[in-house]
């Protein structure tokens, strides 16, 4: 096992060698990238510099190959940039050195090729997180990924087929194509086993969640490390999943091409597009062979590793065989719970409501609400720890993501300490995106400076946590609000364990350094001497106990000529300093 292990990391090193053209910077968009982590695995999410949480976006998961990471990923596909064209998110989820020692996605593992088991259950979660926390259209989020991120793909579309409407395969293979790192070789080099009764597996797979889904493939004829022969056997194997999905019997698709187009891009290379009709007529499959590619993106930057400029553009021309059969997007409902999530004394009344008539559906148990679910009519009297889930389905039968609200109630009987710390005056302030656009510890700022800017301004709060009392059981930040300029539609907050930068300072790199978790909480402003932001129980355990924790603002706003911007008092201020207020148990 280990000489195949040694053989594995030779293959993907010479590969990673002979394809990477230049050191990996960030694609060129001027959205927001952001750093979270789920399941123990990282993730970086772009969201566009556009992005309205009043409204619903499309979401592309993107599954990067060995030896990458996200950002060379994001870098290699320019799928950041098409996103600012396109308004859509991205989300990049990252493969760990210590799951695989090369990067790759486990698609080779029984234990990763399930629902509710290994990488696929962490790569759902992540989507329903990111489905939690932004406006997201239910049937529109996508997954795509290149070579072992393609595999991966693949199954992702067979376990979670509820979370998925299309699936981009570059340079992959199909279901259950290994189910040992050995039978990885062999389907690398020749195929992997019956694409028809892997197409069974794989409708066996979705379960009762079974629906059809769109696929396009990208492989180039020249690809020695994944043969060829594996991009005909995904067209294959789908072909028979979506037949059983759509008939209950195999032949409503089919793997003959019933349209073919010869192409070449300008100065570039040569390639074949094969399109896949089904009885309806919609063309559920797309295939893109590249004449002469190796081993890569098609059509992707030179500054990404496994790239081929000269090839089509994938990234594109999956975005357009996704959008091809999709409808006009109709407003998608918005859902709130007020007040919000935190800790209260005895008892509160929570209101939903959203912003398009429809049925809100909810539970207080914390399960998955469904249609099935208690239906809201009235205001919800809550008198004990409490999940508040809940969704809307407006009229027209559009279907907002599930929204979630934990609820504290302490009655008399309850013992707590509360201890309320102030911001550290030096440590606490804000810094602009780029050198030009300042820093300061003398004001806390969010927003944009205009010009059609947007997240110019992002605020940094700092707190000595190192005397806090074990356990944590709720947690919130009081702002005192000094100056206010247009409109701020929603704040966002970070929390770090520990500090942004190299040190406590505001420093230019606390700007866009990694969170510990990104976007735990929201508020939208309010009017008033204070504005409060509960943290959710689950990044309680953020704060740190031996030390300093530091909390981000960052702002939704409009771009336009005129800036947006909202200042808080800092630490200097001691009346109004920022606070910190916990409440632990006795």
């Amino acid at each position: 096992m280990l000489r195949y292990k040694s053989i594995w990391l030779i293959v993907f090193c010479l590969v990673l060698i002979s394809s990477m053209v230049s050191l990996p910077s960030m694609t060129k968009a001027s959205g927001n990238f952001i750093t979270g982590s789920y399941g123990g695995k990282s993730y970086k999410l772009y969201v566009p510099s556009h992005y309205d949480s009043s409204k619903s976006y499309p979401l592309y998961v993107m599954l990067h190959g060995c030896t990458q990471d996200a950002t060379q990923f994001s870098t290699g596909t320019k799928m950041n940039a098409l996103s600012e064209e396109k308004e859509f998110l991205v989300l990049y989820p990252e493969q760990n050195a210590s799951s695989n020692s090369n990067k790759c996605w486990n698609w080779f593992e029984t234990g990763h090729q399930s629902r509710g088991s290994g990488e696929p259950s962490v790569i759902a979660g992540m989507v329903q997180s990111i489905k939690t926390n932004y406006s997201i259209q239910n049937d529109e989020v996508y997954v795509a990924g290149l070579s072992a991120g393609a595999a991966m793909s693949v199954i992702m579309g067979a376990t979670y087929p509820d979370v998925f409407s299309g699936i981009g395969v570059g340079a992959g293979l199909e279901y259950k194509a290994a189910t040992s790192m050995i039978e990885a070789f062999t389907a690398m080099s020749s195929g992997g086993p019956n694409p028809i009764q892997r197409g069974r597996d794989a409708y066996k797979a979705m379960g009762s969640r079974a629906k059809p889904l769109k696929v396009i493939v990208f492989h180039g004829t020249s690809d020695y490390t994944v043969n060829k022969v594996n991009g005909d056997q995904v067209i294959s194997q789908w072909a028979v999943t979506n037949s059983l999905v759509a008939t209950g019997t195999e032949g409503w698709l089919d793997d003959q091409a019933d349209k073919t187009a010869n192409l070449q891009v300008p100065s570039g290379k040569s390639y074949t597009v094969y399109d896949y009709k089904a009885q309806d007529e919609k063309v559920w499959m797309k295939k893109v062979n590249i004449l002469n590619m190796g081993h890569a993106w098609s059509g992707g930057s030179s500054q990404g590793s496994y790239t081929d400029p000269q090839g089509p553009d994938a990234s594109r021309m999956m975005w357009e065989f996704f959008q091809s059969d999709v409808d006009p997007p109709k407003d998608i409902p918005v859902t709130t719970a007020t007040p919000g999530g935190g800790t209260y004394k005895d008892s509160v009344n929570v209101e939903l409501n959203s912003n398009i008539a429809g049925t809100i559906y909810y539970t207080t148990d914390g399960s998955e609400p469904t249609i099935h679910s208690n239906i809201y009519s009235q205001p919800l009297t809550i008198t004990e720890n409490t999940t508040l889930k809940f969704f809307s389905i407006s009229n027209d039968g559009k279907t907002e993501s599930v929204k979630t609200e934990s609820y504290l109630i302490k009655t008399e009987d309850d013992h707590t300490d509360e201890t309320t710390l102030s911001s550290i005056a030096n440590e606490d302030g804000f810094v602009g995106k780029y050198t030009a656009d300042g820093k300061s510890n003398g004001t806390i700022k969010v927003g944009d400076k205009g010009m059609y800017n947007t997240d110019t301004y992002r605020g940094i709060l700092s707190f000595d946590t190192s005397t806090i009392k074990e356990p944590i059981e709720s947690a919130k930040i009081r702002l005192y609000p000094k100056a206010k300029q247009g409109k701020i539609s929603l704040l966002h907050l970070d929390v770090k364990t520990g500090v942004f930068g190299s040190n406590s300072t505001i420093e230019q790199a606390d700007y866009a350094n990694s969170a510990t978790q990104s976007n735990i909480s929201s508020l939208s402003p309010s009017e008033g001497e204070y504005m409060e932001i509960n943290i959710p129980v689950n990044s309680l355990s953020q704060i740190n106990l031996n030390g300093t924790t530091q909390f981000r603002l960052k702002a939704d706003t409009t771009a336009g000529f005129n800036s947006n911007f909202i200042e808080f008092y800092g630490g200097e201020t001691v009346d109004y300093a920022p606070t910190l207020i916990i409440n632990s148990s006795n």
